[in-house]
């Protein structure tokens, strides 16, 4: 299932989520084998336009392709089955629709394909799974979440929340649109995001009650466990009580969600279980090999001890996504825990010029330029930052400076997070063992079922 194009980047939405309700229709036929959108995608960029090479990097016998554009008031796909071989088209079509209509579009083309590629054709709707809504305008706003959501960015966060509340304002029904509302809380929460409703410190608590609202709808969404499970540890930071068994749920309901492989490896992560993390971080690469924020979160928590494996992680994750201000950051670090400086620095201040302004990618800045001999700048970053701020980043900075009793004092004073004993054994806070201060923070925030020392 290719990934449809549109003509005008307005419509990149609405190309994006016919994609995705198609490749999960597909996937839902027996006999029907659909490969991950992320593998699709790589192959995609490695041979653009090229039919029998994307069919031989992904080893299949079809393709599915289309464009999306619009036509006055209406819709107009155009969609394909090819010869993956020939690059031959066994069906084509061109579908024009209003935009109420679209709802029920990718129903009627899973089912034409399923039926010439030899799976059974299904008789009914529910062959090919339910519609998520019947309201095209909620559908619609679902859609363009979806889209601003996968930037993983601040502002598209915020307003990916706003249009999963509009399409729930239309359908108070629409589970699907209620658990990613919910998982935009825990996309806010973890990265420090600010929504304009709510302080950082609400937003699990928030979190959670769209979350449960959702599984009061449909207790079967595996998007909705995965945003519980990770609200779950920043609510109970302590001990992440029910978060471990809330993702197995999601994984168990959907085992090619491969952003639910990737959180529960977070998780896994920052109780110390690196094995276990590992293996679900493979997991979601093998689902969708060009996730850069795995092979980030692989290189950040799990491999951070390796540097020489930290960097090719990272390497992998900028190749993907060399515009990532947070790829960047990440591999600022691992280059600096290899001996890079130069390189360090080339990527801490890239990542300052993708994300201006924003005090963790100041903070992984000043920690490199500490490093680097330049004290004064470092610090001059460091003076401008509030008192109150809790991100381990920014006292890590304040370590890298000789700060540390700055550093301790706020980490004394911050609020608790999940990640945090995690943080306190990266390299970052080396300098500080056998503090005494520094081993009765590290003890106190032990979770409970840690594994490691």
């Amino acid at each position: 299932m290719l990934f449809f194009a549109a003509r005008d980047t307005a419509d990149a939405y609405l190309a994006d989520g016919l994609t995705e309700d198609l490749t999960s229709l597909l996937g839902s036929v027996a006999r029907v084998q659909v490969k991950s959108p992320g593998v699709v995608r790589r192959a995609q960029r490695a041979a653009p336009d090229n039919a029998p090479a994307i069919a031989r990097a992904l080893g299949v016998r079809y393709l599915v392709d289309g464009n999306v554009r619009r036509v006055g008031t209406r819709i107009r796909v155009s969609t394909r089955l090819l010869n993956g071989a020939t690059a031959v088209a066994a069906w084509g079509d061109v579908f024009d629709r209003t935009p109420d209509e679209l709802l029920a579009l990718p129903s009627v083309i899973a089912r034409e394909v399923a039926m010439r590629v030899g799976g059974p054709a299904p008789s009914s709707e529910t062959g090919l799974g339910t519609l998520r809504t019947r309201s095209p305008a909620a559908y619609d706003h679902y859609l363009r979440g979806n889209f601003l959501l996968a930037l993983r960015s601040p502002d598209g966060t915020a307003r990916a929340l706003a249009e999963y509340r509009e399409a729930e304002r239309l359908d108070s029904g629409f589970a699907a649109a209620i658990g990613r509302a919910a998982y935009a809380h825990a996309i806010a929460r973890g990265n420090y995001y600010r929504l304009p409703d709510a302080p950082i410190e609400s937003l699990a608590v928030r979190g959670l009650v769209v979350a449960d609202r959702a599984l009061r709808r449909d207790s079967t969404s595996s998007d909705a466990w995965m945003a519980r499970g990770y609200l779950l540890a920043f609510a109970y930071p302590r001990t992440m009580e029910g978060s471990v068994e809330a993702f197995q749920r999601s994984i168990a309901l959907d085992p090619k969600n491969a952003e639910a492989h990737h959180q529960y490896g977070a998780i896994l992560s920052w109780l110390g279980r690196d094995s276990e993390a590992d293996r679900e971080q493979h997991l979601a690469l093998a689902l969708d090999p060009g996730r850069a924020i795995t092979f980030v979160d692989l290189a950040a928590w799990t491999h951070v001890r390796d540097s020489a494996l930290a960097v090719a992680l990272t390497d992998s994750a900028v190749a993907l996504d060399p515009a990532s201000a947070f790829a960047r950051r990440w591999r600022a670090l691992a280059r600096l825990r290899w001996g890079d400086v130069p390189g360090a620095r080339e990527d801490a201040e890239l990542a300052n010029r993708l994300q201006p302004g924003d005090m963790v990618m100041e903070s992984v800045l000043a920690t490199v330029l500490a490093h680097a001999g330049d004290s004064a700048r470092a610090r001059a970053l460091i003076v401008h930052w509030p008192g109150r701020t809790d991100h381990w980043l920014i006292m890590a900075a304040l370590v890298a400076v000789g700060d540390t009793a700055a550093a301790l004092d706020r980490l004394e004073r911050a609020s608790p997070v999940p990640y945090l004993w995690a943080a306190l054994r990266r390299p970052e806070f080396d300098a500080l063992h056998g503090n005494p201060r520094y081993e009765r923070l590290l003890a106190a925030l032990r979770p409970a079922g840690a594994g490691g020392p």
